[in-house]
């Protein structure tokens, strides 16, 4: 998104008392570079709307259950081109964790991930990255998963190897869905049930099921993270791997109140 800073401007400090925010929290989230650099005149700093609406979007984020992490890749994404509501679904809040599927036609599917054949369409089928809807379209049940394999394959991974990931990602996450059920039923609906609160059970796994997505991708993110760099201390090329994976890491956290601070701060 281009920032389009007002002549005049205002300060870091008007801006931070407009925003209601400390000054300390402006800084970093330009440091994670959730918001853009001011307009330099000088040795001061300028910011314009688009600066506070960016603000106001990332309020609005937290505010919805998003950690900063995730509001960082949803703006980097949103600079580059791509609409939000197809990264998330239809809303811009907890439930769009759990993604509207796409429904595409095959030369729809076509242009969204260039160089898919008849075979490679087959194996993505296979792997249920896609699947038949009638006869001349494709669900697409997760838009973000589509998005990555088209940006891997665009800068030289095999489709294959990328649909290789998509297979085990959802063999293991079977799994891992197997259990989460078995426990809720186990922990939850026995004891609330055989307690006669069963009116309970609906309201709590309505706004459960929204608390534990988010967990899960909270969860999945740091054990992803470590995952990659015990991996790439044994990659060929290690030391670029490593800076790389430091370069993307959000190193940050907020208090209670929305305060936001780096973890070397901590």
């Amino acid at each position: 998104m281009a920032i389009d800073t007002a002549a005049e401007g205002v300060t870091v400090d008007e801006l931070a008392r407009d925003a209601g925010l400390p000054v300390r929290t402006i800084r970093e989230y330009q440091t994670m570079k959730l918001l853009p650099s001011p307009v330099r005149r000088g040795r001061v700093g300028f910011y314009g709307e688009e600066h506070r609406r960016r603000l106001e979007l990332i309020a609005r984020l937290q505010r919805r259950g998003y950690s900063l992490a995730g509001i960082k890749d949803l703006l980097e994404a949103w600079d580059t081109g791509v609409n939000l509501q197809s990264l998330l679904g239809v809303d811009i809040g907890p439930a769009a964790l759990d993604e509207t599927p796409l429904r595409l036609t095959r030369r729809q599917l076509g242009d969204r991930l260039p160089g898919l054949t008849a075979t490679t369409l087959r194996r993505a089928e296979k792997v249920g990255l896609v699947q038949a809807h009638g006869r001349n379209h494709y669900l697409v049940r997760s838009p973000a998963l589509l998005a990555l394999v088209a940006d891997a394959t665009a800068i030289g991974v095999r489709m294959n190897d990328m649909l290789d990931l998509v297979d085990h990602l959802r063999t293991h996450l079977g799994t891992l869905a197997d259990t989460i059920a078995d426990q809720i039923v186990e922990r939850v609906w026995l004891p609330l049930s055989s307690g006669d609160r069963t009116s309970d059970v609906e309201a709590l796994l309505r706004r459960g099921r929204v608390l534990l997505l988010q967990g899960v991708v909270s969860l999945l993110a740091d054990r992803l993270g470590a995952a990659l760099a015990h991996h790439a201390s044994n990659a060929p090329d290690h030391d670029q791997l490593s800076a790389l994976l430091d370069n993307i890491r959000v190193g940050a956290v907020t208090d209670a109140d929305g305060n936001v601070t780096s973890w070397r701060n901590t």
